[in-house]
């Protein structure tokens, strides 16, 4: 392990500031926290420096925003230490605290990302609830105060007229209050278990790009986003149209199913069944079926009914799902988000640094770039040069295909993150980096061994059958020279539905996502066939399930299983199951015990109870299960590669604008590209001392803006 991952006291108390500030701004805190920032005043800061008393310093009036000639003398000198490096700054969800430092006060001199760390960050890793109220409660520390929220409206919010002068007496309790922020954050801070160094050192890498930003073209926002909003207005006009007047909207969703299943055959209607109707022995109905139209039902139906629907049967009813999935998605009103929350058209801070804490992936917020579909339109550039014209809302309709406009307007949202003009993109993504590492944690057993092998033989001719046409070959009991691209996506679901041990409910819902249909019992054969040709994967869930129960017996011991380690500690948080991944970083599963679970039916009465593993996890708890412990083992480690690849970048100033789980966007100069393209590749592809045996391969794209279309 290398020496900055190692376990123990990262910072001294000493060394540690403890910092909260309280802003007044114009813009509302929606508008995410740069926007928000760009119109605020730092109104109260409140701080203690190491072990010592809480203290604030407020503002004397509102037509000003804190100096730093108003701070105390032992405040400045600390920050002196700060920015020599014997001293850290500490706040809850740091990002907003640094932001108003460096936006919100006057003379106050640039906190850097290295300055900072955040308490909401390691408690979160720990297991317990980004709300710092409910992280204390359940930390069993001091309780933060309640009356926050009404001093918060009544002196911050954009509509507040209250001032100190005004309500002197809520003044003071709201110093009392951040005070009170104070202690519940250090106290929270000291009960759970330190953030080593080098996981701070990606923390900071992943600050600098939420400061840093990306460009988006403006002018192709604001008109999708009236584009957006048209097209709600229209597609209830439409499906009233399509369905003679059953349907208004496409929030109706109880009459939209009772039209679906007069128009559905038996095979359709299945799919919405959430429960089967129940007749007695004379054949009379005691319950009726339930249904339910879920996103997951919604996909479900739309390739079963472009793969298998009659097609003498009513043809709407492909148009209708289509308007109920785009026009009920709110993919479009990304656009909207985007002009909400950019600052001179750039957007800021969209990552939560380990925002998925049981794996450490990062998550995104405001825009969710995480969540961009990987899909394109054929037809792309077209239709970018359309809405850059600000062409009608016909024209886009009519423009390539007659798919929904919703849907071309979510396929339109990552092209319109653009590199500035005299620049150009360069991103890379990693090729298979999850199906590449389950059997690498497990390479021990000989068929994940063979797995990886394909992978190496792959990446050396890549003219070979690639793991999808194997795994169809293998489940479809055909020959690898009669797969055909259809096939191969049957056989691609199934590798991203079953790698986690996922049963018939993944595969479906996997198979829906990327346009596949299959059918209840296609879908049994398939989980049976690929479970048979891979006994591996369940070998090492099953390991690493009773690797993970020897070390909740035995407190303090460690127990191993291929590349993972679990150690459970009985003192930290109320008994804590720690996941040791390769990297050296633990994943937490905090109050881990057997739980005596009730056994719901469909209409959510409680039919039984269960004996269940479950572990606390933010507010609640949840289920442990061995597919989880493989998901987040490999997710986990793909998280560290991604997280070592953004702080290698980082320290060799590349300009790092956008990342997702598998891909790192940067900018360069325009004439850069393929020089650049190059050195990403190689960063991408050197792995780290951990990775020894894991086969990286990258595939790197040149573009002037974000796009999956291959250019």
């Amino acid at each position: 392990m290398e020496p900055e991952r190692e376990p123990g006291r990262t910072f001294a108390p000493d060394d540690i500031g403890w910092l909260d500030f309280e802003t007044k701004s114009l813009e509302d805190i929606k508008a995410g926290t740069y926007r928000y920032m760009s119109e605020a005043d730092a109104v109260i800061a409140a701080f203690a420096l190491g072990d010592g008393p809480p203290r604030y310093v407020p503002v004397k009036t509102f037509n000003a925003p804190l100096c730093w000639d108003d701070m105390p003398v032992d405040f400045r000198r600390f920050h002196d230490r700060v920015m020599a490096g014997t001293a850290i700054w500490c706040a809850w969800n740091a990002g907003f605290d640094k932001a108003a430092w460096n936006y919100a006060t006057i003379d106050f001199p640039l906190m850097e990302a290295h300055h900072i760390i955040d308490a909401m960050t390691q408690a979160m890793v720990n297991g317990l609830p980004a709300s710092l109220k409910m992280a204390a409660r359940q930390a069993k520390v001091t309780n933060k105060l309640d009356e926050g929220t009404d001093l918060i409206k009544l002196f911050c919010h954009p509509e507040s007229t209250a001032t100190p002068q005004s309500h002197p007496q809520e003044w003071r309790q709201f110093g009392i209050y951040a005070l009170g922020d104070i202690f519940a954050m250090r106290e929270v801070f000291q009960v759970t278990r330190q953030l080593p160094l080098a996981e701070w050192r990606e923390y900071w890498a992943m600050e600098k790009i939420n400061e840093r930003g990306v460009t988006i073209d403006l002018d192709m926002v604001k008109h999708a986003t009236w584009l957006a909003h048209e097209d709600k207005r229209r597609s209830s006009g439409l499906l009233q149209g399509l369905t003679d007047g059953a349907v208004d909207t496409v929030d109706q969703v109880k009459a939209l199913t009772t039209w679906l299943l007069t128009k559905l055959p038996p095979e359709g209607r299945d799919i919405l069944v959430k429960r089967e109707e129940e007749l007695d022995d004379d054949g009379s109905v005691v319950k009726p079926a339930k249904y339910t139209l879920t996103r997951s039902k919604v996909e479900r139906l739309i390739a079963y009914v472009q793969d298998d629907y009659e097609p003498n049967r009513d043809a709407n009813v492909l148009d209708v799902l289509e308007i109920r999935l785009y026009g009920g998605s709110k993919s479009p009103a990304k656009f909207q988000k985007m002009l909400a929350q950019h600052v001179n058209g750039t957007l800021y801070g969209q990552y939560v640094f380990s925002g998925a804490p049981q794996t450490g992936r990062a998550s995104s917020k405001g825009v969710q770039v995480h969540n961009l579909t990987r899909s394109f339109l054929p037809y792309e550039h077209e239709a970018i040069e359309a809405i850059l014209n600000k062409c009608s809302y016909e024209t886009l309709a009519t423009l390539g295909d007659t798919s929904p406009v919703a849907r071309k307007l979510a396929l339109l949202i990552r092209p319109s993150f653009v590199s500035h003009e005299t620049n150009t993109f360069v991103w890379s993504d990693w090729s298979n980096i999850e199906a590449r590492i389950v059997p690498w944690l497990c390479d021990y057993l000989p068929g994940a061994a063979a797995r990886l092998q394909i992978f190496r033989d792959i990446d050396a001719n890549p003219d070979l059958p690639d793991l999808y046409t194997r795994t169809a070959s293998e489940i479809s009991h055909i020959a690898i020279a009669e797969v055909t691209k259809a096939i191969r996506q049957r056989g691609k679901v199934a590798e991203l539905a079953l790698g986690f041990l996922g049963g018939k409910g993944s595969l479906l819902s996997m198979g829906a996502s990327l346009g596949v249909h299959f059918s209840e019992e296609e879908a049994k054969q398939i989980v049976a066939a690929w479970r048979a040709a891979n006994p591996w994967a369940m070998q090492f869930g099953d390991e690493l399930w009773d690797a993970m129960l020897e070390a909740k017996d035995n407190p303090g011991e460690v127990t191993t299983v291929g590349r993972i380690n679990f150690v459970f500690i009985n003192t930290l948080l109320g008994g804590s199951m720690l996941m040791q991944l390769p990297s050296g970083r633990f994943l937490t599963y905090r109050r881990l015990h057997w739980d005596m679970v009730p056994v719901r039916d469909d209409d959510d009465n409680v039919i039984g109870h269960q004996r269940e593993m479950t572990y606390a996890r933010g507010p609640g708890r949840v289920k442990l299960w061995k597919g989880e412990l493989v998901n987040n083992a490999t997710q986990g480690c793909a998280a560290d590669i991604l997280r070592g690849t953004l702080a290698r970048l980082e320290a060799r100033k590349f300009n790092v604008r956008l990342h997702t789980h598998d891909e790192i966007l940067t900018e360069v100069g325009q004439w850069d590209g393929e020089r650049e393209a190059g050195i990403l590749r190689e960063v991408m592809q050197a792995g780290f001392d951990w990775t020894e045996g894991l086969p990286i391969v990258s595939e790197e794209t040149v573009s002037p803006y974000y796009t999956k279309v291959e250019v």
